[in-house]
């Protein structure tokens, strides 16, 4: 065992046996694993089968957790589930991990419609992946229903701001609270990461995400969201090269500014430069400089006559603006409802301008001005909610509606596989890693 987990997490491993057991710290520390193992390991012994896997969305349970259990990883990295794999069965259909002759259901906890799940029933095992994600009542609602005596949680997540519920229960822990067990995983405590790569993660963040995901800090969202941005390395005076295909996103106004952005991406598929996005054009219509408010159609129109040229792929636009989608369905563009979970969609939007693989165009004046004045609430920020001011900020959404919407599609799958495998050797192979291969 010692050869394929880490000191760090043998320790959560062998003294995690209170009621509430939390793994918790940077991201990529091995928390997960660590967690993971010791629940099948739990739910391998006990006494019945009322046993809950929770995650953010029903999504990330399977894909953070489920698959971690069901799905070999790539050759040579480390696999202490490798020992549960033969006894596991998943049933997509019923969102349910059949573990010999258990059943393990799943919930995702993104609002408060999964507490009318949970509620009522006796639950004596708890997974939580993500936990600081939860609503906070569905966090209230779990730690409830865990009344009998043999009652067990296991929990893994990252740090958020200082006064969540859960730092609260770390401190229940820290103060020898018999209920309570924490332990607080690093980067490095996680002895399969090579230095190169945590080097790159390091430089991928910034700001309060660089706080809570690296440093493991509990910590408030605080002073200007993109903190690192610079124009002479993020602002560009034309595309960087030919893209394989456009994405766009829409953040819909009528009394407020209305924005457009187009994207170009190109995934390295073709010339081996790997993944490059770049924000070509861009739409903006504000009324209370121009003087005049425009109609559904019309703004619809605008958008239509900027995209049509390059045959873009998908349109993200925010899922309430139902008139506005319709009049680009008739105008035969492929409109999806974008993610519009804005703390998710800003940290994954900060990450792909640091690490350099998204900027903009010169021409794009609105979103740069935007990008500079970008700021957390600090207000909001003292009451635990992670939101930025709701000011100047149209043409941000609607980029961030198309990046934290679009996923690669099957159309690039193959070599995307092959480019994560190529990481995952890379990652894990510290010979692989000083010679690139």
């Amino acid at each position: 065992m010692t050869k394929i987990l880490a000191p760090k997490q043998i320790e959560f491993i062998l003294k995690s046996t209170k009621r509430f057991n939390l793994a918790w710290g940077s991201m990529r520390a091995g928390k997960t694993v660590a967690s993971v193992y010791r629940f099948m390991q739990a739910a391998h012994d006990w006494p019945d089968s009322d046993i809950w896997m929770v995650g953010h969305t029903s999504s990330t349970i399977y894909d953070n957790v489920i698959s971690l259990i069901t799905n070999a990883p790539a050759p040579g990295v480390p696999d202490p589930l490798a020992i549960y794999r033969p006894f596991c069965t998943w049933h997509d259909s019923k969102r349910e991990l059949r573990f010999g002759d258990k059943t393990l259901h799943t919930v995702g906890a993104k609002d408060k419609s999964a507490a009318s799940i949970i509620q009522g029933k006796t639950v004596s095992l708890f997974y939580c992946d993500e936990m600081t994600l939860y609503d906070p009542l569905i966090i209230d609602t779990i730690q409830t229903r865990l009344s009998r005596p043999h009652s067990m949680l296991f929990a893994s997540m990252n740090p958020t701001y200082p006064s969540h519920q859960l730092k609260r229960w770390i401190d229940f822990a820290r103060a020898k609270d018999p209920s309570y067990y924490e332990l607080q995983f690093t980067v490095d405590d996680n002895p399969f990461l090579t230095e190169v790569y945590k080097a790159d993660l390091k430089k991928s963040l910034s700001g309060v995400f660089y706080k809570r995901n690296y440093l493991g800090e509990w910590c408030l969202a605080e002073g200007a969201i993109f903190d690192f941005f610079d124009r002479q390395y993020h602002v560009v005076a034309r595309p960087p090269r030919a893209g394989e295909y456009w994405i766009a996103g829409v953040d819909f106004g009528m009394n407020n500014a209305f924005s457009c952005v187009l994207i170009g991406v190109n995934t390295g598929r073709f010339d081996q430069t790997g993944k490059k996005m770049w924000v070509e054009k861009e739409y903006y219509w504000d009324p209370k400089t121009t003087g005049r408010q425009k109609v559904v159609s019309e703004l619809a129109r605008d958008v239509y006559d900027m995209l049509e040229p390059y045959g873009v792929r998908q349109v993200y636009v925010d899922p309430s603006a139902l008139p506005f989608k319709e009049e680009l369905k008739r105008m035969r563009m492929h409109v999806v409802n974008a993610n519009n979970d804005v703390f998710e969609g800003i940290q994954k939007l900060t990450k792909e301008v640091k690490e350099g693989n998204l900027v903009i165009v010169k021409d794009c004046v609105n979103l740069i001005r935007e990008m500079e004045s970008y700021v957390w609430d600090a207000k909001k920020a003292e009451r635990g909610i992670d939101e930025p001011i709701k000011k100047d900020d149209h043409a941000i959404d609607a980029l961030r509606y198309a990046i934290a919407t679009h996923k690669i599609s099957e159309f690039d799958l193959e070599d995307y596989n092959r480019r994560k495998a190529q990481e995952m050797r890379q990652q894990f192979d510290p010979f692989a890693a000083r010679f690139g291969r």
